[in-house]
């Protein structure tokens, strides 16, 4: 299991089960004590999951990919979610 944490979005890759049938390998964690609206959680995990979509990286069949924030950001734009998961690949 590979971690890596940015300032409010952790990064998590490990192998995937064989045995397991999934159909996502990546998955978005938003918690509601950290962000308390939902309007809030529902933009960042829109905002995640258009950058994963578009990311060829996230493609790799036989991992599994888990994004979590940790803190609450400050009105996140695309542009700032693109830059944390680029900086997370590389050290993944």
């Amino acid at each position: 299991m590979i971690t890596h944490e940015g300032p409010w979005l952790t990064l998590r890759s490990s192998k995937a089960d064989p045995g397991k049938n999934l159909k996502k390998f990546f998955f978005v964690s938003v918690p509601k004590r950290i962000v308390r609206l939902a309007t809030q959680r529902n933009r960042i995990k829109r905002l995640v999951r258009e950058v994963v979509r578009k990311d060829p990286y996230f493609d790799k069949r036989g991992f599994v990919f888990e994004l979590k924030v940790t803190a609450a950001p400050k009105t996140p734009g695309l542009s700032e979610v693109k830059d944390l998961i680029e900086k997370a690949k590389k050290t993944c």
